[in-house]
């Protein structure tokens, strides 16, 4: 038996690799347990903020079934190959799956010994990958040709931005509910470099998906676009052709010197100038803000805090969580700066007056306790 452990932060990249391999999907640890005795494959894909959890499980496992084939993929794994290694896992996946995971099951069934850590080779045409779990988003561009020095997804998926035709998007779409998306910008659909929309492209997605006559919700989450990417172009097809009421984009920092240290390729202004627009349009701008970079001050939070007031002044909607050092970016190895009381405070006030969601109450740790 072949079995996917799937979790509600996972189910994204498990819909990719289940339908390719089939077997059971786990949604509770009590379940694989009362399966272990038949279970001879059981895959994980996590997350930084999962590894204590899934080494908690992995640790149980082993102590009731030594010979049980542990494979990982997904973030983190991507990441520090070897340190999932560490945590009793016997192969390991970087990057792409779709053709390395069902490589490494045939291999593992005909009775090879495959390497423990394997590089997973990109795809270059989603359309070959049309049966996806109808369950879920459907992930419409690859890639990320921005390098943010705290994201994982160029790491993973590489520069090069690859899109999903939209005859497949049509085609996948049409046995599903709610029309959503997972990409890492909406609007970067159909474009050659992904950094700069390609509006007739966009167009010609959005009014496909429109005649099929379900909901269509495009720049929301489960995705999100970045905010020189919003404009009254981009915007007027949002309204013209889909459902939202929101538009998703991540400011990440109200401090202009901040943005240029972690490369995110945008300023203080672009994120104005979304809000504006979103505003005019009609739409609510939900915008995402990390705190305690490395190397941020005090002052360059209370820009942060400054910008976020003004968002929500401007009646937009606001989320913010705490920095964490993920495997495999250039931040990895760096510290979080701790928050002061004061800027703890005023989040706290913030939260309890219902005007911000997020957390940023605890540090991260890279070691496991």
């Amino acid at each position: 038996m072949i079995g996917f452990r799937m979790t509600s932060k996972n189910k994204y990249s498990v819909s990719k690799l289940y339908p390719l391999i089939g077997g059971t999907l786990f949604k509770e640890f009590g379940e694989i347990i009362e399966n272990l005795d038949s279970l001879d494959i059981l895959i994980y894909s996590f997350m930084s903020m999962q590894e204590k959890e899934v080494l908690s499980e992995i640790n149980e496992l082993k102590k009731l079934k030594k010979d049980v084939i542990l494979i990982a993929g997904g973030a983190h794994p991507s990441g520090c190959p070897e340190d999932t290694l560490k945590l009793g896992f016997d192969h390991v996946i970087v990057g792409e799956g779709e053709i390395s995971l069902p490589n490494l099951i045939n291999s593992i069934k005909s009775g090879k010994t495959p390497e423990k850590i394997i590089k997973g080779k990109p795809i270059e045409n989603f359309d070959d990958y049309e049966k996806i779990w109808p369950l879920a988003p459907i992930e419409i561009t690859r890639g990320c040709p921005y390098n943010c020095r705290f994201c994982q997804t160029p790491q993973i998926f590489g520069k090069n931005i690859r899109h999903r035709s939209i005859e497949s998007i049509v085609k996948i779409v049409k046995t599903m509910g709610d029309i959503r998306f997972v990409t890492p910008n909406a609007f970067s659909y159909g474009s050659k470099t992904g950094t700069k929309p390609n509006i007739e492209k966009l167009e010609k997605l959005m009014k496909s998906l429109f005649e099929i006559k379900k909901r269509l919700f495009f720049g929301t989450f489960p995705s999100e676009v970045r905010p020189e990417f919003v404009n009254f172009e981009t915007l007027d097809l949002v309204n013209k052709y889909c459902d939202n009421r929101y538009i998703h984009f991540g400011a990440q920092s109200g401090s202009d010197e901040v943005l240029k240290h972690i490369r995110r390729g945008h300023t203080v202004s672009d994120v104005i100038n979304a809000v504006e627009t979103s505003k005019e349009c009609d739409l609510i701008p939900k915008v995402d803000f990390i705190f305690g970079f490395p190397d941020e001050t005090k002052d360059q939070r209370k820009e942060s805090i400054d910008l976020m007031k003004y968002i929500i002044k401007k009646n937009g909607k606001v989320h913010a969580h705490y920095f964490m050092p993920l495997c495999g970016t250039y931040f990895e190895n760096s510290t979080p700066e701790l928050l002061e009381k004061e800027t703890l405070d005023i989040l706290g006030k913030l939260a309890k007056k219902g005007q911000i969601t997020g957390s940023w109450g605890y540090q991260y740790s890279k070691n496991l306790e």
